[in-house]
């Protein structure tokens, strides 16, 4: 028997069939928007992530902790760095506070940072990563005495590790290792200075961090000498023999006499003038001069 539909049961059909999907519909919005409504915001990049870190509860975690992936990162990226602390965001990642001995950066404390898997995140905030900038690079090799009066000579910016490895053997010391002077640095353009102590160091930092020019203020007129703490005169007739200075410093890793510039000398400005400096007294004049 063949059964007949009217027009007015297809249409009453079709009028529920839409009411049902579209409640479903609804339903299905409704559940979706107020799940997203309760999850946290997930990072969508490197910097969104660090921000994250920065502003989230953290606890200081050990070093050992780290992921690998992390602690490959820093033992070959920062391999002249040591940690000084770790915090660790929950389910967002890691700040790591680094000190180095190097001591061409810009400062020598900054932060990286990691996420939960170890990966470094790209840190593109110009404050931070400017504590990272190299205000110059070493012209190797250099030499560190160590807290144990040995000394390692760093032939290539690779040989950071040997520094590191020494400390990963003696994990009970603290103290830090100490450049041996005079080293030859080469600036942003090219050019090599020679600098003869700490106090040199220091002034070219300080207009590194100024963008001021990095050049020394003046520089000796070789040939020069120089009196050493056991009375031994180093004459220094061009700037390799300057090593000789740093040769007797390694073999004398107790001493903390720094050598007598022997005057009178001749130096250079930067603007090319020339002075004769007769004295200490003198010289400390031409160096506050400079400031």
């Amino acid at each position: 028997m063949r059964t007949s539909i009217s027009k007015e049961n297809i249409l009453r059909s079709s009028v529920l069939f839409l009411s049902i999907s579209a409640f479903i519909l609804s339903a299905l919005l409704f559940t979706s928007c107020s799940d997203s409504e309760g999850l946290e915001t997930v990072a969508t990049d490197d910097d969104t992530l660090i921000t994250q870190i920065e502003k989230a509860s953290t606890i200081k975690v050990e070093a050992s902790s780290l992921p690998a992936e992390a602690t490959a990162v820093l033992n070959d990226d920062f391999a002249d760095s040591y940690i000084t602390t770790v915090n660790f965001a929950s389910d967002l990642g890691y700040k790591v506070g680094l000190n180095t001995d190097d001591v061409s950066k810009q400062e020598l404390n900054s932060d990286v940072y990691f996420s939960k898997t170890g990966k470094q995140l790209a840190d593109s905030n110009e404050k931070r990563t400017k504590r990272r900038h190299k205000c110059f690079e070493f012209v190797f090799p250099i030499d560190l005495i160590m807290p144990d009066n040995t000394s390692i000579t760093l032939n290539s910016k690779e040989d950071w590790s040997l520094k590191k490895d020494w400390y990963e053997a003696n994990p009970d010391v603290t103290e830090r290792p100490e450049l041996v002077y005079p080293v030859d640095v080469t600036l942003e353009d090219g050019t090599v200075q020679t600098l003869i102590d700490n106090d040199e160091l220091k002034a070219v930092k300080d207009s590194c961090r100024k963008g001021k020019d990095k050049r020394k203020c003046f520089k000796l007129v070789l040939p020069v000498s120089f009196t050493m703490a056991d009375a031994s005169v180093i004459d220094v007739a061009v700037r390799k023999d300057f090593k000789l200075l740093r040769e007797w410093c390694k073999a004398n890793p107790d001493n903390t006499v720094k050598p007598v510039l022997n005057f009178p000398v001749d130096i250079t400005y930067r603007d090319g003038t020339t002075a004769t400096i007769n004295d200490e007294t003198e010289y400390a004049a031409a160096k506050e001069a400079c400031n």
